[in-house]
């Protein structure tokens, strides 16, 4: 019995991941972009392309899964390249590191 349980739990958990893999998503973590006035005037910033600066978390960053279309860019932003900021339709502070 406790074999069958074993069985079925493992095979949810993988339809669970290919799921997830189907619905295209990704790992990402959170680090805001900021703009030069702020990032300049803030000791924590650091920074990025374009101008811009941005702040990791306190601690380790953590990874998270979300859809690739929720990342800056939907997906194709980059902090050391071409990124999406505060005001554009396609901005999020979730970097995605697939």
């Amino acid at each position: 019995m406790k074999k069958m349980l074993l069985l079925v739990v493992g095979m949810l958990l993988t339809l669970n991941i290919a799921a997830a893999i189907h619905d295209g998503k990704t790992e990402g973590f959170v680090c805001p972009v900021l703009n030069e006035n702020v990032g300049m005037h803030n000791p924590n910033a650091f920074p990025i392309a374009n101008g811009d600066y941005s702040l990791i978390p306190s601690g380790e960053p953590k990874i998270i899964s979300v859809p690739v279309d929720a990342t800056n860019g939907n997906g194709e932003g980059s902090p050391a390249g071409d990124h999406a900021v505060p005001g554009d339709s396609d901005y999020t502070a979730i970097w995605n590191l697939g």
